[in-house]
């Protein structure tokens, strides 16, 4: 279903960018994305690494930040480049995970390993880095997501101490809230974060199948999902983002343990809207160009009963609402690419059955 329209709110299938790849032209495990100028998006690259006994060693590859213009429409994608590379150095990342930009353009990414916050201008150029770890920490910790609100404090999920942090754009620590449960305020594996255009902030509760709604201080101010599959339910949700009107989107990471994912999408005080499945009708430029390249797959390709299933998401993770076109851009994560759909303001449906 190409366009969706429930509630009042009608979000329209535009195309999708990219393709599974470990450098250029593509994704490698994207997870989290953000906006630049125009139609820049900045997409964070997970990456891969090898496991040899029960140590990781450093021979990660395709962890980095692409930087592309998604066009307005199918064939309009352009490749700008990408910085960072699998590392501890400064510039580099292990586990990169959330990316978020201040006033002036500059981002802000978080490593989920190295506990970290690498800060890079609009171009790539890296500035500076600081810890998001704080006296008295034991740990485990882990930097998760990032938000960065208009007063420019930083907030960024630990999903392993189970904790909101919250910054100075320097990285001066100001406070945390949470810590593990399921009551109010308490989180298991807080993962994706943003914030609305009141201030208020949203954090996805992981672990606990649910989204908890606070205020910029900290204090709880409603929660959505519970565990389940049906509509209204959450499974392992792991994305979130809210559109200028209030609406919710969140990620539903697997839908009753398999691959296949869901974006679901609620209104401001937490009820459920519509669900989207993925729409990715056509390849993307990319993905098309990678299939001509070889004559086998094309065969391949001919020979399947539908490629319907590879419409659909399949896992995804990170949502970012681009509030100056008015459209949502899903990192969908095991496909290698992001699916774009505009959210239209007004929508006319002509009556055929008159």
């Amino acid at each position: 279903m190409l366009t969706t329209t429930a509630k009042g709110r009608t979000l329209d299938y535009s195309h999708n960018v990219g393709r599974s790849s470990q450098s250029g032209m593509g994704f490698y495990y994207p997870t989290r994305s953000t906006t630049g100028e125009g139609d820049v998006v900045y997409v964070v690259n997970r990456g891969g690494e090898n496991l040899s006994g029960v140590t990781w060693e450093k021979t990660g590859y395709g962890a980095r930040i692409s930087k592309i213009s998604i066009g307005t429409e199918p064939g309009d994608e352009e490749f700008l480049g990408e910085f960072g590379s699998y590392g501890t150095g400064d510039g580099e990342f292990i586990w990169p995970s959330g990316i978020a930009k201040d006033k002036h353009g500059n981002l802000f990414v978080t490593d989920e390993w190295l506990n970290r916050v690498s800060i890079f201008d609009p171009d790539g150029k890296f500035m500076s880095a600081w810890s998001t770890l704080v006296d008295g920490d034991e740990g485990p910790n882990g930097a998760s997501d990032i938000a960065i609100s208009d007063d420019q404090t930083v907030y960024v999920t630990d999903s392993r101490s189970n904790e909101v942090k919250v910054f100075q754009i320097d990285g001066s620590f100001l406070k945390l809230w949470g810590g593990s449960g399921i009551s109010q305020g308490q989180f298991n594996g807080p993962w994706g974060i943003t914030i609305d255009g009141e201030g208020s902030i949203y954090v996805v509760d992981h672990l606990n199948h649910r989204v908890q709604k606070f205020s910029h201080e900290g204090d709880w101010i409603l929660e959505f999902g519970g565990f389940g599959t049906e509509d209204h339910r959450l499974f392992y949700p792991c994305g979130v983002a809210v559109d200028p009107g209030g609406d919710i989107y969140v990620s539903d990471w697997t839908h009753n343990g398999w691959h296949e994912g869901k974006v679901k999408i609620f209104g401001p005080d937490g009820e459920h809207i519509a669900v989207l499945l993925g729409d990715a009708v056509e390849l993307s430029k990319w993905g098309q160009m990678q299939v001509d390249s070889n004559a086998d797959v094309i065969k391949a390709r001919r020979r399947v009963r539908t490629t319907e299933p590879e419409w659909r998401f399949s896992m995804p993770t990170g949502i970012t609402f681009d509030k100056d076109k008015n459209r949502l851009i899903i990192a969908d994560q095991q496909r290698g690419r992001v699916q774009i759909y505009n959210k239209l303001d007004s929508f006319v449906d002509c009556q055929l059955n008159l």
